[in-house]
């Protein structure tokens, strides 16, 4: 009777986007089942994922899917851990093994999951495997804070614009750095980051991904603090960097107030759809909040959604209260309170530019030992509030604000129906900052987990 084979290779981290480990994996497993005369029925394989996140990987799900399904008879890995590095996902291979009769082979040796010996050593093998992660991610997070500390630049993907030489230093590439200077100018300008994001093209300038540029990826270079020789650990600014300027810190300033423009943002591309997308804050990271669907079984529901620790709010219900507060106060005879400022743009710069310096001198207190990471993290954190504020009076000062217009209509209501999506954004961004409150997994809405912060005038 004939054995069917499936043979199942991963790798997390592929530097050369070759997948030379995974072939390699693959032909050893092909060898072990030829030599076993078993008859390999299909090869599946994630290039580039990692097995201990709990990220989902398709050809994983493929392959137990396929268990489930009795369309195989044994699964070929080059090594347990190549298959799982967590307990979870180990019991779950287990139980489909004694429910399905699949067996486990490895190039590195067989493992009999019917056994209660073999299900022991496969789990001692993935306790291990796991050991080996955390011990990895510990030593390289040491070395990643020694590392910041030192001045020194490290990447996993070459940076745009930088590279090493034969000893090991960080040098400028000469072409890419001129058109990342080029396209700096071209925004500062006036010019559309796509129209700049064209440029680069035209110039047969890709990302070091070898992909074309776009808006996202040449906004997020610009506003990269590694250009103007700063070094960044976990979001904060920690140091000078050991390392050639691209664009000095006043270009880069400029940039920031720019790019950091509301009314600028969300005229790129497609008109937007959602009023606090791109907006709104978490309020357990303080991270940027994005519009996208969830739900399940059947029911879809559009949310705002924090990319980094995942607080999620229903987006039609929040929207709804933050309008109805809006609308309220900008209703106000004293409305016009709201607005009133005579602002002196250069002082406003100078500020920012102190607030600065108050942020890169964090850096000398955290490496003398002075301040710890926590304190240093916190102080940051709120010296950027201060400069997000000051930003957004600066670009209030310099523009027309579709804020004003809300506060001098006869009917408030009507003008807010009539404006476009873009500006109701504009005028909120300049209004007030709103925070969406974690309040525990399965707790209904309610508005008071929306927080709304006037900007003070």
């Amino acid at each position: 009777m004939t054995t069917r084979a499936v043979i199942y290779a991963r790798q997390s981290l592929d530097r050369s986007g070759e997948g030379a480990a995974v072939d390699r994996q693959t032909a050893d497993c092909r060898h072990m089942a030829e030599r076993r005369g078993w008859t390999v029925t299909d090869t599946i394989t994630d290039n580039d994922l990692s097995a201990s996140t709990g990220k989902v990987r398709p050809g994983y799900q493929r392959l137990l899917e396929a268990m489930r399904a009795g369309s195989l008879d044994v699964v070929v890995v080059w090594h347990v851990d190549r298959l799982t590095r967590r307990l979870v996902d180990l019991e779950e291979v287990i139980a489909l093994c004694e429910r399905t009769g699949v067996r486990l082979a490895t190039v590195t040796g067989d493992l009999d999951l019917s056994t209660d010996t073999g299900r022991m050593l496969a789990r001692i093998l993935a306790s291990v495997a796991r050991g080996e992660v955390e011990r990895k991610g510990a030593r390289q997070r040491s070395a990643n804070a020694q590392r910041a500390q030192a001045g020194r630049m490290g990447w996993t993907r070459r940076p745009f614009g930088y590279d090493r030489d034969d000893a090991g230093q960080v040098i400028v590439v000469a072409k890419e750095a001129a058109g990342l200077k080029d396209a700096a100018a071209a925004v500062l300008d006036g010019s559309t980051l796509a129209a700049a994001a064209r440029q680069l093209d035209d110039r047969g300038l890709t990302t070091t991904a070898r992909k074309p540029w776009n808006v996202t990826s040449l906004r997020r270079a610009l506003l990269n603090p590694r250009y103007a020789g700063r070094v960044t650990y976990n979001g904060v600014d920690v140091t000078a960097g050991q390392w050639p300027v691209i664009l000095d810190a006043d270009t880069q300033d400029q940039l920031t107030e720019v790019l950091r423009d509301v009314g600028r943002r969300v005229q790129q591309g497609t008109d937007p759809k959602f009023l606090l997308s791109g907006l709104a804050l978490c309020g357990r990271c303080g991270q940027v909040m994005f519009a996208s669907p969830m739900g399940a079984k059947g029911k879809r529901w559009m949310a705002y959604r924090c990319l980094g620790c995942y607080i999620a709010r229903r987006q039609d219900l929040v929207d709804e209260v933050v309008t109805a507060v809006v609308l309220a106060r900008l209703s106000m005879p004293d409305a016009v309170n709201v607005l009133s400022r005579t602002e002196d743009v250069s002082a406003l710069r100078e500020e920012a530019g102190e607030l600065r310096q108050r942020r890169d001198d964090l850096a000398a207190l955290l490496a003398d030992g002075l301040l710890s990471a926590t304190a240093v993290r916190e102080r940051s954190q709120k010296l950027t509030d201060q400069l997000r504020e000051l930003e957004g009076r600066i670009t209030a000062a310099l523009g027309e604000s579709p804020a004003a217009s809300l506060a001098s209509a006869e009917d408030v209501a009507a003008a807010w129906d009539a404006m476009p999506l873009r500006d109701r954004k504009r005028a909120l961004s300049l209004l007030l900052t709103v925070t969406i409150l974690p309040v525990g997994k399965g707790r209904p809405f309610t508005p008071d987990s929306v927080q709304i912060d006037w900007v003070q005038a």
